[in-house]
């Protein structure tokens, strides 16, 4: 999630935290309805390649195209409803794997029970019930996370197949379960543990391993290092071949051991760079020793914190490209969705240099096109590029037309490096190039070319969220056009009930909600389009149409709440009843007739004090105060451009200031006028009432005509300040 482009990787761990607490912020993320960003919006990627996008949606989509992570968004769920989403725009987190419910009921690894067995089969007493390696929580890194069971069971198995006296075999074993204990002995707790009647040379290997171990647990590098090195020559090849491992992950536990602080922040200035290289050197020759041996897998992945550690982002992003797009699953030691979360925070949010990877170095580029980049992007800068593009070239001319767009703003110097025809096979990056396409051409304001794209490129757009993204693309075409129509025509290709809803609370006139409240098949639309009709028709004057429209309402109005189809979020919304509102004595002791009566006095008289102050007192009770209805979004966004439906929104503060100024209105109305316009204030000084402001002198001189010339009503009486 990139609000700006850090130094270096010294502050890598400090990005990860940061970059955790915002992971976490996607429980209050908002969509933003448009497809032309500038700047990250974490809460508002597509599936398209763009500066805007979190680093990691452009990632996962250049992932998706090489076939080792398909993109697989998760159902839209109900808080993904009521933060007003879509299927796009999206957050992050709707790309990260689903939970498996399954896995969540299974029993626990058989690891333990398998270790039992081994030991009960050797007649060795287990005493503590837990590894201390087992002990640590998900994520949370210690040189003890591998003084586990599993570990332990491995070690166990060893000793079943080696050629050993059973009763070495089994003080070995007892030993080894005995480490299990803890991860942090003295020098004389550590021997005190271990078999001191050892015959054979076999058995004393194992033991010298068992010392070594446990040194290391203990966090003295030196003594465990020396103790691997004298099996560097053992007979036994897993004895030999553990030790090699080994003694290399020793090396990089001492070289990082003062680099980070209490709180586990680094400071790589601290890290011994010749011990690094020399751990770097020992899980070389690992691999190379043992190309197909059993610790691969972890040496590959602590070569990588051996390259961060090192501050190298060269050989960290060609870690990453090989463990991403060319090694199988038993190669790695992390799944590709972690990998994807670590790359980000490790290496892609920390970066300020090119690194000579096209698939990190093209995520980089887009996120230093980024308006608020700091170092941003250079034309220069990208033209040096070309050689790491060689073997791609559709990318390298893919991030030279964003960068005319999005940086040079110039549509035309796009458009000449994208495909003028799309594939026939839209994967992501084509998708990308066809978007980029649309865009510049809206950009240039040829509306009836990017239209035309649009509805090209729908029958084509098979990848997951594609045909999502092209709708909401014709949809916002389509509004800038004045051609609103043609997204609710029968035969429509923009079927998304978020994008249709929102064109009906912001956009649609009076017309085109009655034809949806006749024609549209989704209920839920129907009555979405009837509620926005009569609560514009009421809060904005036209109160001829309102009692006509009004009329079609049953008797027996639909109860259900009406939320994210009006805007709302995180709230149950309104249901078509309130416009039944029968009127009642507020608490305040003022009188309404319903809100029909209402409505057909200020038809008859617009300036009427009841009306209007019952018309505020409608707002007032049924919580309308800042009605999603009321706002408009801005205007790049889908349902930016101005409302076709006539009149001006009512506020009441506006209507309490009339009856206020109304010298001929009945007392009682304008007493409670004044009592409610100051209270719009109430206790916070800010305006909770719509309208324009008013000055503190304004509110006071409000004040003190209430309790001077309406004093004797029970609204002076009860009034004690102003704000």
């Amino acid at each position: 999630m990139r609000i700006g482009l850090l130094s270096s990787l010294t502050l890598a761990l400090g990005a990860l935290l940061c970059n955790q607490a915002q992971a976490s912020s996607d429980d209050s993320c908002y969509p933003h309805w448009t497809l032309l960003k500038k700047n990250l919006e974490s809460c508002s990627s597509l599936p398209f390649l763009n500066p805007g996008n979190d680093s990691r949606v452009n990632l996962r989509l250049l992932l998706a195209d090489t076939g080792a992570l398909p993109l697989a968004p998760k159902a839209l769920d109900a808080d993904d409803l009521a933060e007003g989403y879509g299927p796009v725009p999206f957050s992050v987190s709707r790309l990260n794997p689903a939970p498996d419910p399954e896995a969540a009921d299974a029993p626990a690894a058989s690891a333990d029970t398998d270790l039992n067995g081994r030991l009960e089969a050797l007649q060795v007493v287990r005493e503590a019930p837990q590894a201390a390696g087992d002990a640590f929580l998900s994520g949370e890194g210690s040189r003890c996370r591998s003084n586990s069971d599993a570990s332990a069971q491995v070690f166990v198995d060893q000793l079943i197949a080696a050629d050993l006296p059973a009763s070495e075999r089994q003080a070995l074993a007892q030993s080894r379960v005995k480490l299990l204990a803890a991860c942090n002995w003295d020098s004389p707790q550590l021997a005190s543990l271990l078999p001191t009647d050892l015959q054979t040379p076999l058995g004393k290997g194992f033991a010298t391993y068992l010392q070594a171990a446990g040194n290391f647990y203990s966090g003295r590098f030196s003594e465990a290092g020396a103790a691997f090195a004298t099996l560097k020559d053992s007979p036994n090849t897993w004895l030999k071949e553990t030790a090699l491992y080994m003694n290399a992950r020793t090396l990089l536990n001492s070289a990082q051991q003062n680099a980070f602080d209490e709180y586990g922040m680094p400071a790589l200035e601290h890290v011994d760079k010749s011990t690094l290289q020399q751990a770097e050197a020992g899980f070389d020759a690992y691999l190379q020793t043992y190309p197909q041996g059993a610790y691969v897998a972890s040496a590959k992945g602590l070569l990588r914190r051996v390259h961060w550690l090192d501050g190298n982002p060269d050989k960290l992003a060609a870690d990453y490209a090989w463990q991403m797009t060319q090694a199988k699953d038993e190669q790695r030691n992390l799944s590709l969705d972690d990998l994807v979360e670590e790359v980000d925070t490790k290496l892609l949010m920390v970066n300020r240099n090119p690194v000579s990877t096209p698939l990190l170095l093209a995520v980089n580029d887009l996120m230093w096109m980024r308006e608020q980049a700091e170092g941003r992007l250079t034309r220069a800068a990208l033209q040096q590029q070309k050689a790491v593009f060689a073997g791609q070239p559709a990318l390298y001319d893919y991030l030279q037309a964003a960068f005319a767009l999005y940086v040079d703003n110039d549509p035309d110097a796009a458009l000449k490096l994208l495909p003028a025809e799309p594939a026939a096979n839209l994967d992501y990056l084509a998708f990308s190039q066809q978007t980029l396409r649309g865009l510049a051409l809206e950009a240039k304001n040829d509306g009836p070319g990017a239209q035309a794209l649009w509805l090209q490129l729908l029958p084509l757009a098979k990848q997951p969220l594609q045909r999502e993204q092209l709708e909401l693309a014709l949809a916002m075409n389509y509004e800038r056009n004045q051609q609103l129509a043609k997204v609710f025509a029968a035969d429509s290709p923009i079927q998304s009930p978020q994008v249709r809803f929102t064109l009906l609370r912001h956009v649609a006139d009076a017309e085109l909600l009655r034809q949806q409240i006749s024609q549209a098949a989704d209920p839920v639309e129907r009555n979405t389009a009837q509620f926005v009709l009569l609560y514009k028709d009421l809060l904005r004057g036209q109160y001829a149409a309102f009692a006509s429209d009004l009329a079609q309402l049953p008797a027996s109005a639909p109860e259900d709440k009406l939320g994210y189809s009006l805007g709302y979020v995180y709230s149950n919304g309104q249901s078509l009843k309130l416009f039944q509102w029968n009127g009642k004595e507020a608490e305040s002791g003022y009188v309404c007739p319903s809100i029909a009566e209402t409505a057909t006095a200020l038809e008859k008289d617009g300036k009427s004090p009841q009306g209007l102050n019952c018309l505020g007192e409608f707002i007032l009770r049924n919580g309308l105060d800042g009605m999603p209805l009321d706002s408009q979004p801005d205007k790049q966004s889908l349902g930016g451009t101005p409302s076709a439906f006539k009149g001006e929104p009512f506020s009441r503060l506006e209507g309490y200031k009339q009856v206020i100024a109304n010298s001929k209105a009945p007392r009682d109305d304008r007493a409670y006028a004044l009592y409610r316009a100051i209270n719009c204030f109430a206790s916070s000084g800010n305006n909770r009432c719509g309208g324009k402001d008013v000055e503190p002198a304004v509110r006071k001189a409000w004040f003190r005509q209430l309790k001077g010339t309406f004093a004797d009503t029970q609204w002076g009486k009860s009034q004690q300040y102003y704000w």
